[in-house]
């Protein structure tokens, strides 16, 4: 059985611990409008290949060759869409980060 993890962890800071959360960044430069995290994210929430189901929106920028991916706010920050994107577009980010 493949056990799922949830995107809390627990860190020390001396010796109190303290919960952080993750929150899924983007880097819309490296973007190549491939539709990978698209096209994930819809199969593993929703069992279809479908960029209408999708909590991630690609657009094209105003750029020549550009696109802008947003993510919608029913996002589950299940991380499909990181584990898909081969350009390294998306990634895991701190909500609140420790300093």
């Amino acid at each position: 059985m493949v056990e799922r993890f949830r995107f809390k962890h627990i860190t020390f800071k001396g010796l109190s611990m303290e919960k952080r959360k993750k929150k899924i960044a983007r880097n819309d430069d490296r973007c190549t409008g491939c539709t990978l995290c698209v096209l994930s994210c819809s199969l593993f929430n929703f069992g279809v290949f479908n960029p209408e189901k999708s909590f991630i929106k690609l657009d094209k920028d105003d750029r020549p060759i550009r696109f802008a991916l947003s993510i919608d706010d029913g996002c589950k920050s299940c991380g499909e869409c990181i584990r898909a994107c081969a350009y390294n577009v998306l990634k895991w980010e701190d909500e609140n980060p420790v300093h």
